[in-house]
């Protein structure tokens, strides 16, 4: 016979796939469900575990259980990743794409960022307060790797999520582009090949062209990358470093494998090539984890783990960090010859923010907001679109990369942008011609009014064009040399 919390949850469970229970819907308390079904409380939390286990309900610290709908499984009928099959080639980028610019919104589908309502504004401004009150504030120039109380604190709270961390090797800096920035800046020169993942985050792209730095792409794949290209340029295309996203890259939103986190740590020791590991999206997980970086699996100290607080909790805060192994001693020489420091009021209301617990709370609540906001964009975006397009689902991140054949993405960036409405076109995120019917788009804002007449307009116009480039279809064969 079925136990019976096994038969109640089974029964939600119908009730979740039907809709008839809305995903962040906060379930009954403990007390309540025992009530409502005349159970023990041992019943009831067996029953709430069953579901969570599952992938049904999510716990939030001190605020009970949220219902979720769990992600779509192979086979469901949702389109998994395809990407390009190409062969790798050094590429010297001397232009890219024109940025065009961007009107001042808080709904804007072109930056990748949190919707305002998402930010922790009280807490931060609370904490901002007390640290100008400590005792050790001051305005002078901070410590030469930045607040000792941020870095304890921010080791401390990777370390919890099973990613050890010591606070003496991480260097704090303006943002994680700007890490970024320095570690490119600490091991490579003009001219040098730098390796990246297809497609690549514009805004690395544009970093690397502002260096003057060759690029040679390494195809994605289903399963996160291929290594045997990654391996082949390694060993053959004179690389100097690798610049990297293993968890929910921009702009696709699929993440590595842990054994591939593992082997490109271990190539990068084998080759004694760096890898830069740009991890900004990393605690922005749509699944229950959060994800372990590369950098976990460095052994010899040849990656340089960069991320921040800007996705995952306010733009503005500018505050981001480098652990960059070996190369520290260099990295800190290269960050004082551009800044010698960073905001020390900010870092010090960060570390309080951390200590107090309300970041790793901040961080469930955003995340079970977002699973819940990335599943209505996806569900306006295939009900509205032509039934050949293809709506990536993320493993987190603030992204979606949709695939449009036979739509010219950059005309049709051009014609939304007419209309006020900002998207990145395929072209922006690769110095080949692969991705001209892509395009990326922001999720971080809460669906309203705005958010859905944007959608609306972009899949309209792209049931309407369905035209390519005047160049005519895109040939992968040229590429495949």
């Amino acid at each position: 016979m079925t136990a019976k919390y096994i038969q109640i949850a089974t029964q939600l469970m119908g009730q979740i796939e039907q809709q008839l229970i809305d995903s962040g819907a906060k379930m009954p308390s403990l007390r309540s469900f025992c009530q409502l079904h005349n159970i023990s409380m041992t019943t009831a939390l067996a029953c709430y575990r069953y579901l969570e286990k599952r992938d049904y309900l999510t716990p939030e610290y001190k605020k009970g259980y949220y219902v979720q709908r769990p992600l779509p499984q192979e086979g469901s009928g949702i389109k998994r990743h395809t990407f390009p099959v190409f062969k790798s080639a050094v590429c010297n980028i001397d232009k890219r794409p024109e940025q065009r610019p961007v009107a001042d919104s808080d709904y804007s589908l072109a930056t990748a960022q949190l919707d305002a309502k998402l930010i922790d504004r009280d807490a931060l401004a609370r904490c901002l307060k007390a640290a100008t009150k400590q005792a050790d504030f001051n305005l002078l120039y901070d410590e030469i790797n930045g607040s000792l109380a941020l870095r304890k604190q921010l080791s401390g709270h990777f370390t919890q999520q099973g990613f050890a961390v010591n606070a003496d090797e991480l260097v704090i800096t303006n943002g994680c582009l700007d890490a970024v920035l320095i570690a490119l800046e600490t091991v490579s020169q003009s001219g040098d090949v730098i390796a990246v993942s297809s497609p690549c985050y514009s805004g690395l792209l544009d970093i690397l062209t502002t260096l003057g730095r060759a690029v040679i792409e390494i195809p994605s794949t289903e399963h996160g990358m291929d290594l045997m290209q990654l391996e082949n340029a390694l060993k053959n295309t004179g690389v100097k470093a690798c610049l990297f996203t293993a968890n929910h890259q921009n702009p696709t939103g699929h993440s590595l494998s842990h054994q591939q986190k593992k082997a490109i740590a271990e190539m990068g020791a084998k080759y004694h090539v760096p890898i830069i590991e740009d991890d900004v999206f990393r605690e922005l997980s749509h699944q229950r984890t959060v994800p372990l970086p590369i950098k976990h699996y460095d052994q010899d100290g040849w990656v340089m783990w960069c991320a921040s607080v800007s996705k995952t909790l306010a733009p503005g805060l500018r505050i981001g960090w480098c652990l960059p192994g070996r190369f520290t001693d260099k990295f800190i020489q290269q960050r004082m010859v551009r800044t010698l420091g960073v905001n020390q009021p900010i870092q010090l209301a960060l570390a309080q923010y951390i200590a107090k617990g309300y970041y790793t709370r901040h961080l469930h609540k955003v995340n079970r907001a977002l699973r819940v906001i990335s599943a209505q964009y996806i569900s306006f975006l295939q009900t509205h679109l032509p039934p050949q397009a293809h709506v990536f689902p993320p493993s987190g991140g603030l992204v979606l990369w949709l695939k449009l054949p036979k739509v010219n993405t950059q005309k049709l960036a051009v014609t939304l942008a007419q209309q006020n409405v900002y998207v990145k076109a395929g072209n922006m995120f690769s110095t080949t011609t692969l991705y001209q019917d892509c395009l990326r788009i922001n999720m971080g804002n809460i669906p309203n009014q705005s958010i859905y007449t944007q959608l609306g307009l972009l899949c309209e116009l792209v049931c309407e064009q369905e035209t390519i480039d005047d160049a005519g279809p895109i040939d992968t064969d040229t590429y495949l040399r």
